[in-house]
């Protein structure tokens, strides 16, 4: 349908058409003024809920925005044109047929909107569908100044962590972080515990559905290589992880660790654990009272008072606690209103300053759980122009019913299912027609049915699966039968379905996220005042400045369709008190794969505008880059560790001050559901502000720093702070003719930039390059000056050099600095020699080794261990023979790990009784250099396992010989009995028994020996 064009923006665009979903409605339009414009749709909504979109010459302009409830009601978006003059305006409505009482556009010419691209595949990230766990994890694990990134997969697709090649790319790490398939993993957090200056990694796993607590995974990084030290570092409890958070709960500068779980299905307390770190690699578990026993499983660490301590929000319902800093937590869920209290269902939360007055206001992200959800209908879409209709039931015991019309066949597809209990591993047919032919169909997996398969109804439907019946004239009926709570999660989509009709009333998702103002520890709901979008099903929220105009900036992520992405929301802050919603920001997949579910803002490639990091659930992962059109001024603040205590980033506050305003931040998390971000490269829009008046960065333990009167659109980095002094360490010196001299300058404070701009008074007499490196180019008597200036603020210092005749300065001496005099084979260092004085003539050394079968050296000092023996390395002068020192190395065999049973032959060979005992000794070696390690095997690991079938076990009797643990090498012995095994004849077909043996060496890696097969036969009485 056309309708003549309405040209004025003053004036409604339409009034009083009714909009059905079957038939989009389009106008005329002719753009003037801003291509900025403010929607306000009032519209009068039939149905309890349905959807609006909005299309310019089939651009989608906005994208299902959600009209929550039944009856008259306002909303407003903010849009993009593409260009001045005439275009077609598309109106489409889904779910209802809608009145549209108002349409119209209002300039907004100041607001700048951020767009985004999609960078995922260039920058070298997987792109394969997953089911997510609540985000991912952003953080500089390497600190090498620019963040890396877990993704965090729950089960068949495993967790990743990538590395920022600080070039737009990533590369994956070597190793996933999902130890085998299906693991069961949660959330993760990095933090440097043990402040050795890279993130160590705790990554969190479920507990079997309470049946089978696990401990969470921590990972010490060595270098970059993750060594799983579980036990080592003394993890010893296990539960329902669902999350880690690092927080300094004593504030004695180091990081302790929460574990925060799903409850028990035992009711076991406490719910969640707490650990302090000891300072020496350990940690030991602490009580706190009350906040360890609370029911929430979702977590996000804060400072709600501004006193520098954490605080903890955990939610689904709110539970909020103020920290003490002396492991101690007071509860003040009761300063929240009480409405907000009562309120379930919150996904995700975000901590942001929204007014720009100093405190932590919050956004509670709300929608329907993924699973659970028992007594609610099933969640239906359907699009009548694609014809694509999908439907979500709840796994529950219970029958859902419904009928549509098709012009012939229908496909089924997008199908999903994840059994739970008893029904895992059985099939969920499909029955068609009245004579219930079943179709069995794995998930993703796609099924076409033609109405000549499905003829007729059948009498009984009582069983278990989804039934189809094509009852003639296009028209179909179907029915989802559960006999008992049998699913976490169930869907699938039908294309080819013109229309359809619902037994039910189908669930309406829509929930209303929560906006809280911080009013001096009072915390108002002020949602409907900053006009946050009503409804919505929102399963998680980030935070930050997206067009750097200085205002906190909100990314909800939206679960959207059953079938397929719909566009997440940007909500933009005005910085007058609204926030307007975006949906053309480009940070979308619209029709791609899954769900929305979680992500994180932060500045992947430093160049001023924040990226994105989403995850679908059941869908995959995106990197979103900031294209930073018509955005404003910024600033990066890198958070290092403090200059004198050497404490880490977390916690740490920024404050940066200019003309314009005054803005804070906290390193922390841009929001969180089950994992925790280190977002220590602490990003800020400054709007019109070129100058920064004043940076302040403050620690947890109250060191601060700062930086004054620098120009904005740079990155300021803690470890190179303003110069507040510098000297050369020659002040004044001679220099003989012809000669050169590298001048040495010394500077506060210790974490100062030490780079330098050199230069001279006349570099015809002594010219000097941007190393410090000075030559006598001048006669005899004639002078300069040199000069060196810490480009951060202009500091400087000099040194008077005079040119003197050119006399002969022989070396006196030549010392090797202290190093290990022994190596295994394969191993290579450089020796470090001390020529003095430092000035001599002739530096040249020559390196020689007594034997180079043993040990080589090159003529760079770097030695190679090559075999087992003795050597002895000399250096000496090229011009003076004798000036020269020696060192002796002693070189040992590399042992590779291993571990192995001394009589392997007798115990496979065997055939053993129920009443015998089995006798199992091994030897090992964790490999030269290297120890047996707790990690998550407790030291050696003995197993008598039955197994169903190849990896899949039945079960497993264990026994560990800790005294292993700390050794290189050595012998373990542990004794089974085979009393109440079954007899290997008696086994089902396919099932075995094996002995194994294992350990984990401090390399990080697992050895084990194992025997398969071993054969029992019953007792002889």
């Amino acid at each position: 349908m056309l309708l003549s064009a309405i040209n004025s923006q003053a004036a409604a665009l339409v009034s009083d058409i009714d909009l059905d979903p079957v038939t989009p409605k389009t106008i005329q339009y002719q753009v003037q003024g801003s291509l900025i414009k403010k929607m306000v749709l009032v519209v009068d909504n039939p149905k309890n809920y349905a959807n609006f979109s909005l299309y310019a010459n089939d651009e989608l302009l906005l994208d299902n925005i959600d009209i929550p409830h039944s009856g008259q009601q306002q909303l407003t978006a903010l849009i993009k044109l593409p260009a001045p003059g005439k275009l077609k305006l598309s109106l489409r409505a889904n779910n209802a047929i809608l009145n549209i009482q108002r349409l119209e556009f209002i300039d907004i010419p100041d607001q700048h909107v951020p767009q985004f691209e999609d960078i995922s595949v260039s920058a070298g990230i997987d792109k394969v569908s997953s089911i997510k766990y609540g985000g991912p994890t952003i953080a500089d694990i390497d600190n090498d100044g620019d963040y890396d990134f877990i993704v965090n997969n729950h089960n068949e697709e495993s967790s990743k962590l990538y590395w920022n090649n600080g070039d737009g790319t990533v590369t994956k790490h070597s190793q996933n972080l999902a130890r085998w398939f299906m693991h069961d993993l949660h959330g993760t957090a990095a933090g440097d515990y043990d402040n050795d200056g890279d993130l160590d990694l705790v990554v969190t796993q479920g507990g079997g559905n309470g049946t089978d607590p696990s401990k969470a995974n921590f990972y010490t990084n060595d270098n970059g290589t993750m060594i799983l030290t579980t036990g080592d570092v003394g993890i010893n409890k296990g539960g329902r992880g669902r999350a880690a958070q690092w927080s300094d709960m004593d504030l004695d500068g180091d990081l302790d660790l929460m574990l925060i779980n799903e409850s028990s299905l035992t009711h076991e307390k406490p719910q969640h654990f707490f650990y302090e770190n000891k300072g020496d690699g350990t940690f030991t578990q602490r009580t706190i009272a009350d906040l360890q026993d609370q029911e929430p499983s979702r977590s996000l660490i804060t400072d709600l008072n501004h006193d520098n301590i954490d605080d903890v929000i955990l939610f689904g319902p709110l539970s909020v606690w103020l920290g003490n800093g002396d492991f101690t937590f007071t509860d003040i869920t009761a300063q929240f209103p009480a409405d907000v209290i009562a309120l379930h269902n919150i996904m995700a939360v975000a901590d942001l300053d929204i007014d720009n007055d100093g405190d932590q206001d919050l956004y509670l992200a709300r929608g329907k759980e993924v699973e659970h959800g028992k007594g609610e209908a099933p969640a239906v879409d359907h699009d009548p122009i694609t014809q694509e209709f999908s439907i979500k039931p709840r796994g529950f015991k219970g029958v859902d019913k419904f009928e549509f019309t098709a012009a012939g066949k229908i496909k089924l597809h997008n199908y999903y299912f994840l059994a739970q209990g008893e029904f895992r591993g059985k099939d969920y047919p499909f029955f068609l027609g009245s004579k219930k032919t079943s179709k069995v169909i794995s998930a993703g997996q796609v099924l076409e049915i033609d109405p000549s398969e499905a003829q007729g109804w059948p009498d009984n439907i009582a069983e278990n699966g989804v039934y189809f019946g094509y009852l003639g004239k296009g028209h179909w009926k179907a029915a989802l039968v559960r006999n008992g709570d049998i699913f976490w999660n169930f869907k699938f989509s039908l294309s080819g379905v013109t229309s359809t009709t619902t037994e039910f009333i189908p669930e309406n998702r829509n929930m209303n996220d929560i906006l809280l103002r911080n009013d001096g520890g009072k915390f108002t709901d002020v949602s409907r005042e900053w006009q946050i979008q009503p409804g919505g099903n929102t399963l998680g929220v980030t935070t930050g400045d997206f067009n750097n105009d200085s205002h906190q900036d909100l990314f909800l992520y939206r679960w959207g369709n059953i079938g397929a992405r719909i566009s997440d929301y940007i909500l933009l802050n005005d910085g007058k008190g609204h926030f307007y919603t975006l949906t053309q920001h480009g940070a979308n997949d619209v029709g791609g794969p899954g769900n929305g579910d979680m992500g994180q803002a932060f500045d992947f490639d430093l160049d001023g505008g924040l990226d994105l990091l989403n995850g679908s659930e059941g869908g995959e992962w995106y990197l979103y880059r900031n294209k930073k059109n018509e955005t404003g001024n910024y600033a990066l603040v890198r958070v290092g560790y403090s200059p004198k205590a050497h404490v880490d980033a977390i916690g740490a506050e920024v404050k940066i001050t200019t003309a314009q305003g005054v803005y804070r931040k906290r390193v922390g998390s841009a929001g969180g559901v089950f994992s925790q971000s280190l977002l220590n490269i602490v990003h800020f829009g400054l709007g019109s502000a070129q100058t920064i008046e004043r940076i302040s960065i403050r620690w947890r333990n109250g060191e601060t720093q700062y930086f004054t009167n620098k120009p904005a659109n740079q990155l300021f980095d803690t470890d190179k702070a303003d110069v507040k002094s510098l000297q050369l360490e020659q002040a004044q010196t001679n220099l003989r003719q012809g000669t050169k001299l590298n001048l040495s300058a010394h500077l506060t404070p210790a974490n100062g930039d030490t780079r330098l701009q050199w230069s001279s008074s006349d570099e015809n007499i002594i010219a000097v390059d941007q190393q410090g490196q000075i030559t006598a180019l001048g006669n005899n008597g004639q002078s300069a000056t040199i000069t060196a200036t810490s480009p951060t603020n202009g500091v400087n210092a000099q040194s008077n050099i005079t040119i003197e005749p050119w006399f002969a300065v022989p070396a006196k001496s030549l010392t090797l600095e202290p190093s290990p005099t022994k190596l295994l084979v394969g191993e290579s260092l450089t020796l470090t020699a001390t020529l003095f004085p430092a000035h001599a003539d002739n530096s040249e050394l020559i390196w020689s080794s007594s034997n180079i079968k043993v040990v080589r050296v090159d003529a760079a000092g770097t030695i190679t261990a090559l075999q087992p023996g003795t050597a002895i390395i000399k250096v000496a002068s090229a011009k003076q023979p004798t000036v020269k020192d020696t060192i002796k190395l002693h070189v040992a065999p590399t042992i590779a790990p291993f571990i192995k049973f001394t009589n392997e032959k007798k115990l496979r060979d065997k055939v053993w009784t129920q009443n015998d005992k089995i006798t199992l000794t091994v030897e090992y070696h964790a490999g030269s250099g290297n120890r047996v390690i707790a990690s998550d095997e407790g030291g050696i690991r003995f197993w008598l396992r039955h197994f169903q079938s190849k990896w899949v076990p039945v079960k497993d009797r264990v026994l560990i010989d800790a005294s292993a643990l700390k050794t290189e090498s050595g012998k373990s012995t542990m004794t089974f009995s085979f009393e109440d095994l079954i007899p290997s004849a008696e086994l089902p077909a396919g099932q075995f028994y094996q002995l194994r043996a294992s350990f984990v060496s401090s390399n990080g890696k697992m050895y084990d020996a194992t025997i398969d097969d071993i054969k029992i036969v019953p007792s002889v009485h």
